[in-house]
C-alpha cells in the first residue's frame, strides 16, 4: 500500500514539474516576444526615408490630386448652398493661406522639411509662393457668386504687406478680409485664435458656409457650417 501511494506521489510530482516547465517556456517565449515588439515600437521610421517619401508624394502628383479631391467636395457643397440660397446672414467662406491657398513646397524643400520659425518666416516673406490651382478655382467661384472670402492665417501682422502682394500676384484678388495673428493671439494656439476669429465674424453678420485649411487647428472650434481638411504631411500647427 505504501509503495503504491509513493508511486502515485512521484508520478504526480513529475506531472506537476512537467507542467511548470511548460508554463515557464511559454512565459519566457511571451516575454521575448513582448520585448521584441517594444524594441520595434521604440524605433520610428528612419528620417531619411520619411523625407524621401514626402518628396515622392509631392512629385508623383498625388499630393495635388488629394488636395483637388477635397476642394472638389467643397465646391460641390458651395454650389448646393448657392442653389438653395439658404443663408442666415452675409454668405462667406473662410480660408487658411499656407498649404491651402498658397503652396510653400519649394521653401519646405529648401529647408529640408525643417528650419527655425525665423527661417520659415523669412521664406514666407519672399512673397513668391504659387497658388494651389484647385483652391484658386474655389475662390473664384465664391467671388463670382457674391460670397465673401476671408483669409485667416497663422502668419503675423507684420507680414501683411508681403502677404497681400503674394496673394494678388497668385490670382487671389478681391477678397473681403485678411486676418493675421496679433495682440493676445500671437502666443495662443492657432486653434483658439482661429475659432475666436470666426466667432467674431459671425457676430458681424457673416454666415460662414465653409471653412477650409490644411491643419486640424484651422477647423477646430466650430463657427462654420462645414469644414474641409486638406492633406499636409509636411508640418503641424497646433
Amino acid at each position: 500500500m505504501m509503495k503504491h501511494l509513493l508511486k502515485n506521489h512521484l508520478l504526480l510530482h513529475q506531472q506537476n514539474q512537467q507542467k511548470n516547465n511548460r508554463l515557464r517556456k511559454i512565459s519566457v517565449s511571451f516575454l521575448l516576444l513582448l520585448m521584441a515588439n517594444l524594441a520595434i515600437a521604440r524605433e520610428p521610421e528612419n528620417l531619411a526615408i520619411v523625407k524621401h517619401n514626402l518628396v515622392k508624394y509631392h512629385d508623383s502628383g498625388a499630393y495635388m490630386n488629394d488636395i483637388a479631391n477635397v476642394i472638389q467636395k467643397a465646391l460641390r457643397y458651395l454650389e448646393l448652398r448657392v442653389k438653395r440660397g439658404d443663408f442666415q446672414g452675409k454668405p462667406a467662406i473662410v480660408m487658411d493661406i499656407d498649404e491651402t491657398a498658397l503652396s510653400n513646397y519649394p521653401d519646405l524643400l529648401a529647408l529640408n522639411f525643417g528650419g527655425t520659425k525665423a527661417e520659415v518666416q523669412r521664406y514666407e516673406d519672399m512673397g513668391h509662393d504659387d497658388a494651389i490651382p484647385s483652391t484658386l478655382k474655389l475662390f473664384r467661384f465664391a467671388r463670382e457668386h457674391h460670397i465673401a472670402v476671408i483669409f485667416i492665417t497663422a502668419r503675423f501682422a507684420e507680414e501683411r504687406k508681403i502677404t497681400e502682394e503674394n496673394l494678388h500676384k497668385a490670382g487671389y484678388t478681391g477678397f473681403d478680409g485678411l486676418i493675421f495673428r496679433d495682440g493676445k493671439y500671437r502666443t495662443l494656439p492657432a486653434a483658439i485664435y482661429k475659432a475666436e476669429t470666426r466667432k467674431q465674424l459671425e457676430q458681424q453678420g457673416y454666415d460662414i458656409l465653409l471653412n477650409i485649411g490644411d491643419q486640424k487647428s484651422d477647423l477646430q472650434g466650430g463657427y462654420a457650417d462645414e469644414s474641409f481638411k486638406l492633406p499636409n504631411p509636411y508640418y503641424f500647427t497646433p
